[in-house]
């Protein structure tokens, strides 16, 4: 009878197997499309026992994945969620200083052949004021320029604070999932802290990795460890101490750290690298712009006379300094108000004269601009700049998207889900149980007739 029931005792053990892998396959069927899912495993092993007795026992799922790859689609997710938004960033920027109205450039263009004209015809007095009105078409376009990119640094600002928010809320996550994976050891928490990885990945960039207690770490570019096993650190956000623009520091305790120059990766590092630099040198160069155009123009205009034959006279309100330059750009009072001030004689030669406006028209082929350039180039250099990074930005996007479209892949191949072959492992798993139960039922049997005799 001993034999019998140890007999039971195997068929029990089998069942009990066999209905694991049972589940498991259904399980993985039931997920084949659940994002982030990395398919599980039974293994069953074999038990040793007597001549006649042995069994078999199912081991922990185990959950089919790598580490080494899932920190490369980690980094990979970082990077393309990164080239998106500083790819949108920018393509908002170009749009900003290239579009609303003619461009700055086409403005200096119609400026130039306003004054050519007017040199022509020095004393037309719609000549004049047609001149006079491009110069403050070209002044207003320039401070609506500022305008738009100051905007555009503002709701950057506003992107960051966010980023940085939806940063340290996921980074408890990621804490709490280390917490859970470490007392539970389930795939499925495992499967849920790749996700939150990934998703601060996106967002931060950074890197993580598996430290020998099970826990991961996930460390910020620039060194700064953001989660720690069950703890998580803060990303705050504060105004500059010279500037408006939001720094960011990881808080840790009592420790502030300003991290705004180490974040580099995913989403965060986009927007403020579009910030600290496709944004900063617009408008820094918007501003030199202005000074530049302020400044030769004011340079020949003083030198000349308008048709009261007074000198002395600037066509635009000087400038302080190239700082905001762009910002307070504006025609000379007294010049908007009176045409026949703009100055296009040479002292003394009366009114007639046209030498005056001839110097002004020449600044269209002068290098008066920074760098030697024409002032009209410089606007133009501003244009294609911004549009050639955005070209390179969509061009990274492209780049970046086939990568992760290879390591998905790569991923997929390891850890997703074969319908076909879950399904063949389920048929495989419902016979063996059948079998298991045909075989707990003949034992059964014996037992009650056995029982039955005696």
């Amino acid at each position: 009878m001993s034999n019998l029931l140890s007999l039971l005792s195997l068929g029990s053990a089998g069942m009990s197997a066999q209905n694991t892998g049972v589940s498991i396959a259904t399980n993985n069927v039931a997920n084949a499309n659940t994002k982030g899912y990395s398919r599980q495993r039974v293994d069953l092993e074999s038990l040793l026992g007597a001549p006649l007795v042995g069994g078999v026992r199912s081991g922990a799922p185990d959950r089919m994945q790598d580490n080494l790859l899932s920190g490369r689609i980690r980094n990979a997710a970082g990077s393309l969620a990164g080239s998106r938004a500083f790819s949108q960033a920018v393509l908002d920027l170009e749009q900003r200083i290239s579009g609303g109205g003619p461009s700055i450039h086409d403005q200096l263009g119609t400026l130039f052949g306003k004054l050519n004209a007017v040199s022509a015809s020095p004393t037309d007095s719609t000549a004049r004021t047609a001149a006079v009105a491009s110069a403050r078409g070209l002044a207003t376009g320039i401070r609506n320029r500022s305008t738009d990119l100051e905007a555009a640094r503002g709701e950057t600002n506003v992107r960051i604070q966010e980023d940085a928010g939806a940063a340290t809320a996921l980074a408890k996550r990621l804490a709490d999932s280390n917490a859970t994976v470490a007392r539970t050891n389930d795939p499925v928490a495992r499967d849920e802290r790749d996700r939150v990885a990934a998703q601060l990945s996106e967002l931060v960039g950074g890197s993580a990795r598996i430290d020998g207690d099970g826990k991961m770490r996930f460390v910020l570019d620039g060194g700064g460890v953001l989660v720690d096993g069950d703890q998580a650190a803060q990303l705050a956000t504060r105004p500059g101490t010279t500037s408006p623009d939001l720094q960011v520091e990881l808080v840790s305790g009592s420790v502030r750290r300003d991290v705004t120059q180490a974040i580099g990766g995913g989403k965060l590092g986009a927007n403020l690298a579009a910030r600290d630099g496709a944004i900063a040198t617009a408008r820094a160069e918007l501003d030199q712009l202005a000074f530049d155009i302020t400044t030769s123009f004011n340079t020949v205009h003083t030198a000349n006379a308008g048709l009261d034959g007074a000198t002395g006279r600037t066509m635009f309100t000087p400038l302080s300094g190239v700082t905001g330059a762009a910002s307070t750009i504006s025609i000379d009072a007294a010049l908007d108000a009176d045409p026949k001030l703009l100055a296009t004689a040479n002292p003394g030669a009366g009114p007639g004269d046209n030498r005056g406006a001839l110097a002004l028209f020449a600044l269209a082929s002068a290098p008066v601009a920074t760098g030697g350039k024409t002032l009209t180039g410089s606007a133009l250099d501003l244009v294609t700049k911004i549009g050639s990074q955005a070209a390179e930005a969509s061009a990274s996007v492209t780049r970046d998207e086939l990568v992760g479209e290879h390591l998905a892949g790569l991923r997929d191949s390891l850890a997703g889900v074969d319908i076909q072959e879950e399904l063949t492992n389920l048929a495989r798993f419902e016979h063996a149980s059948s079998a298991m139960t045909r075989f707990v039922s003949t034992i059964d049997n014996l037992l009650g007739d056995l029982i039955d005799r005696l």
